[in-house]
């Protein structure tokens, strides 16, 4: 068996390298549009934001997130919670394709995750559940990857979590999911406080980088390296004690 039964590997800048900041800057506006004519766009793209926020602040852990999206976008755009999913859903079937040009594969990620399953790892992609399952499985495949079942045994989309990174709540949440103790887990991925807070759950953590630079301010991460070293550093790792 692997050192790690199953390893928690993260999306946006792990997998796919995308600039965020520039990707919402794009998307919010085409969001917005779906949903009202152009002077409306400021007012939903305020709404839009708003209630993103209202997901990273969810703590009851009563709802799944997409439910705590939908209590606060719906009724600012005067529209059922059914029928805005079901234009979200349309949304990233069409329009959100054009974001694809903002993105691309990290280098080494297909093969990474190809030797890690070589290696018997189970892989859950834990990338942060603020988007719809539809709008992560895109952005898998703009990673040149497939989502559920291909490559990985689950996908955290917002129709799943009751939690947000960095809350080590998310965390514990996708143990519970797969049956997974803390130790027999690894948490892969780029953010130093988004990530690396698996740490908090007792998970192992690995910061992925790109390039030989060093990290810095990540004291959560317990090693760190680019994917291909990650794998090689498995290969070599032996079985769990």
């Amino acid at each position: 068996m692997p050192r790690f039964a199953t390893l928690l590997v993260d999306l946006d800048g792990t997998l796919l390298d995308i600039e965020m900041r520039g990707f919402l800057e794009a998307f919010f506006p085409l969001a917005a549009a779906r949903f009202g004519g152009p002077g409306e766009a400021p007012r939903i793209t305020e709404a839009l934001g708003a209630a993103a926020r209202a997901m990273s602040e969810a703590l009851d852990g009563a709802r799944t997130v997409d439910h705590v999206f939908l209590e606060s976008f719906a009724p600012a755009v005067g529209r059922p919670a059914g029928q805005v999913r079901e234009m979200f859903s349309s949304f990233y079937r069409g329009e959100f394709e054009s974001l694809r040009r903002l993105a691309r594969p990290v280098p080494g990620a297909r093969a990474f995750v190809e030797r890690a399953l070589g290696l018997g790892c189970q892989l859950v992609l834990a990338t942060n559940p603020v988007f719809f399952l539809d709008a992560i499985c895109a952005r898998v495949r703009w990673a040149g990857l497939s989502a559920v079942p291909s490559f990985f045994a689950l996908v955290t989309g917002a129709e799943l979590m009751c939690w947000t990174k960095p809350h080590a709540a998310y965390y514990r949440q996708i143990l519970d999911m797969i049956g997974r103790r803390p130790e027999e887990c690894l948490m892969v991925g780029d953010d130093p406080r988004m990530d690396m807070a698996a740490k908090k759950a007792g998970i192992a953590t690995w910061l992925a980088v790109q390039g030989d630079g060093a990290p810095r301010n990540a004291p959560l991460a317990d090693r760190w390296g680019t994917l291909e070293q990650l794998a090689a550093w498995l290969e070599k790792s032996g079985p769990r004690r």
